[in-house]
């Protein structure tokens, strides 16, 4: 039989294991609460980026690029050699970039060569979206104006200019072609050019 000091004890002990038992889930349920929170708040801001999180325009990587790149850093971002000077005067009669001294805010993109070099970019590289944002430094939403309109923009310059045509070489130098790669590789014999570096014609 128990005693009235023991009863006492076991009720205690009762009424703390149940108030252990209903803190614990308590705080469970709170730690719930605040993971599904954090996701949500997560899923909202996981793929965005801010203009806060990115370099100025005039400190990013194309600007560093085109002051200071080789043609051989110029051909691989934009497939173009110092050639991109050639396309960028015939691009600038096409693409309306406001002056500085009208209303508005002004565009990120200062410059005719950014814009050029990023649609550039975007057709040659295989970046995602976040990535020419950190190359241009502007955040996703200029981004897709932007390309917009310097893709009508090279379009309408790329139409008529002859620069800009494909054409296939005539036999003649074709054959000036050929002695010049087989100089440099002696076992390519009637090869004027390459496709992918691999596939020879």
């Amino acid at each position: 039989m128990i005693d009235g000091d023991d009863g006492v004890i076991l009720l205690l002990y009762e009424v703390y294991k149940t108030h252990t038992e209903l803190v614990f889930v308590a705080r469970h349920d709170v730690h719930q609460l605040m993971l599904e929170v954090e996701c949500r708040v997560a899923m909202r801001s996981r793929h965005y980026l801010t203009t806060q999180c990115l370099d100025a325009p005039y400190a990013s990587g194309w600007m560093a690029l085109y002051e200071y790149g080789t043609d051989i850093n110029f051909l691989n971002a934009t497939s173009l050699t110092r050639a991109f000077d050639q396309l960028l005067c015939r691009f600038s009669c096409f693409y309306y970039m406001p002056p500085p001294s009208s209303r508005g805010l002004p565009p990120k993109l200062r410059y005719l060569h950014q814009v050029l070099g990023l649609v550039l970019t975007f057709y040659v590289g295989s970046m995602e979206q976040s990535s020419l944002c950190i190359t241009f430094g502007v955040p996703p939403s200029m981004l897709s104006r932007t390309l917009r309109k310097a893709e009508e923009a090279l379009a309408r310059a790329l139409n008529g200019y002859a620069p800009a045509r494909i054409s296939w070489p005539s036999p003649s130098r074709q054959v000036e072609l050929a002695r010049m790669v087989n100089k440099r590789e002696p076992l390519l014999t009637h090869t004027f050019g390459f496709i992918d570096g691999a596939t020879a014609f």
